[in-house]
C-alpha cells in the first residue's frame, strides 16, 4: 500500500506520479509498488533485508543528499509484543516511510497532517506568505508520537510487572482448585519469560530510536526555516516564536532540521534516555522474578524429595521384618507363637509409626518446625 499524507487533506493511495503531487510525506505500508517509490524519491529505497540489518552504518546513511534510516518498532499483537523494521527516508522535499506492519503513531501523525491548515491556493498565495508542512517536520513528529506510544506500552508492561509479582509472592487462595503446582508454576514462567522478551525488543527499539535522534540533533539549518507558531505539527504541546516557514526557505534546506525541531529531537533524546533506565530497571525486576520463581520452585521439589524419602525409609523397616519372618528356618520360636502373627503386625505398625512422629517433629510433614 503506498499512501500520500497532504495538508488538509485525508489520505489517498498513490497508483501514478501525479497522485503524489503536494504530498511532503509518502507511506509505503507493506510496500509492493517499489518501483513507483523509488521513481519519486530519485533512489532506491532499502528492502525488508536492508532496514533488518543491525549496523549502526546501514541503519543510518546519508547518500546524495538523502538521510537514511531505520529501527525496530515494538508492536502489541493481541497478548505479545513483536517488532518489525521501519524506516525513513528524508529528502529536501519529502519524507518516506517504509514499514510493514500497521503502528497506531503513523495513524496518529496521519490525522495531524490531515488536520493541518492546507496550502494556499494560487489566489490567496500573494496575500500571504506560502506556508509549506516540510518533511522534516512530519519526520519529528512521527518520532515524538512513536517515543510517546513506547511510554505508554512501557506504563502498561509496568503494572503487568507488579501483578506478576503479586502472584508469585502472594498467590490468590480463593476459587476453585482446579490448577495444580507445576501447571502454575510453568505459567507463571512463561510469563516472566515473556516480560523479558518484552524488555529485550523495548531496548532494541530504545537504541534503534537513539540512534536517530542523536543523527537528527547533530543536523544544522539555517535558522529562518523554522516552522510558524501554530503551524508546527506534533501530538505534544509546542510553542515558539519562530515565522513560517516560506517554500523558497524549505527548497533550500536539506534533509537537516531547523532549529526549533532539533531542539524538539533534543527533548526526544532525554525521553528516550529516561525510557531506557526504566527497561533496565524492569529488566532488573525480570531477573529477579525469575530468581524467585525457580527459588519456590525448588522449595517445592525439597518437600516433594521429603515426602519420599519419609515414604520410603518408613517401608524399609516393615520390609525387614516380614523379610525375617517369611524364612522358613526350622528353628525360628515365632514360627509355633500363637501371638507370633499380631506380634509382627504390631512391630510392622510400630516401625511405621514412631519415624512419622519422629518427621513430624522435625516439621518434615508440616508439623513442629
Amino acid at each position: 500500500m503506498f499512501l500520500a499524507h497532504r495538508p488538509g487533506m485525508t489520505t489517498k493511495a498513490i497508483e501514478t506520479p501525479e497522485d503524489a503531487q503536494g504530498a511532503a510525506w509518502l507511506d509505503l505500508l507493506d510496500p509492493t509498488e517499489q518501483e513507483l517509490a523509488e521513481s519519486l524519491c530519485g533512489q532506491k529505497l532499502p528492502t525488508l533485508d536492508d532496514l533488518n540489518a543491525i549496523e549502526s552504518s546501514s541503519r543510518i546513511s546519508v547518500r546524495k543528499g538523502v538521510a537514511f534510516l531505520s529501527s525496530p518498532l515494538l508492536k502489541r499483537n493481541g497478548s505479545e509484543y513483536i517488532t518489525s523494521p521501519v524506516g525513513f527516508v528524508l529528502t529536501d522535499e519529502r519524507l518516506f516511510t517504509i514499514r510493514f506492519l500497521p503502528y497506531q503513531a503513523f495513524e496518529t501523525v496521519a490525522q495531524l497532517v490531515s488536520d493541518h491548515p492546507a496550502m494556499p491556493t494560487a489566489a490567496t498565495a500573494g496575500a500571504q506568505p506560502h506556508v509549506v508542512l516540510h518533511a522534516g517536520e512530519i519526520l519529528v513528529a512521527l518520532i515524538e508520537t512513536i517515543v510517546d506510544r513506547l511510554a505508554d506500552i512501557l506504563e502498561t508492561m509496568g503494572n503487568l510487572l507488579d501483578a506478576l509479582s503479586h502472584d508469585i509472592f502472594r498467590p490468590s487462595q480463593q476459587g476453585p482448585q482446579m490448577r495444580t503446582t507445576a501447571s502454575r508454576q510453568r505459567d507463571l514462567l512463561q510469563r516472566v519469560g515473556s516480560a523479558g522478551s518484552f524488555c529485550s525488543r523495548m531496548r532494541d527499539t530504545l537504541l534503534g530510536m537513539e540512534r536517530i535522534a542523536l543523527f537528527l540533533s547533530e543536523s544544522r539549518k539555517t535558522a529562518s526555516a523554522a516552522p510558524a507558531p501554530g503551524f508546527s505539527l506534533s501530538s505534544r504541546q509546542i510553542s515558539t516564536t519562530q515565522q513560517p516557514l516560506t517554500e523558497t526557505d524549505a527548497r533550500a534546506a536539506i534533509y537537516t532540521l531547523s532549529g526549533a525541531q532539533r531542539a524538539r529531537i533534543t527533548t526526544v533524546s532525554r525521553d528516550l534516555s529516561s525510557l531506557d533506565a526504566y527497561v533496565s530497571q524492569a529488566q532488573d525486576k525480570v531477573e529477579f522474578l525469575l530468581d524467585a520463581t525457580l527459588g519456590f520452585i525448588n522449595i517445592d521439589q525439597n518437600g516433594v524429595m521429603k515426602v519420599l524419602t519419609v515414604v520410603s525409609f518408613i517401608g524399609v523397616a516393615p520390609t525387614l521384618i516380614a523379610g525375617i519372618y517369611g524364612m522358613n528356618f526350622k528353628d525360628m520360636p515365632e514360627l509355633s507363637w500363637s501371638f507370633g502373627y499380631w506380634y509382627s503386625l504390631s512391630l510392622m505398625a510400630a516401625t511405621i509409626v514412631l519415624p512419622l512422629i519422629w518427621f513430624w517433629r522435625k516439621g518434615w510433614l508440616g508439623g513442629i518446625k
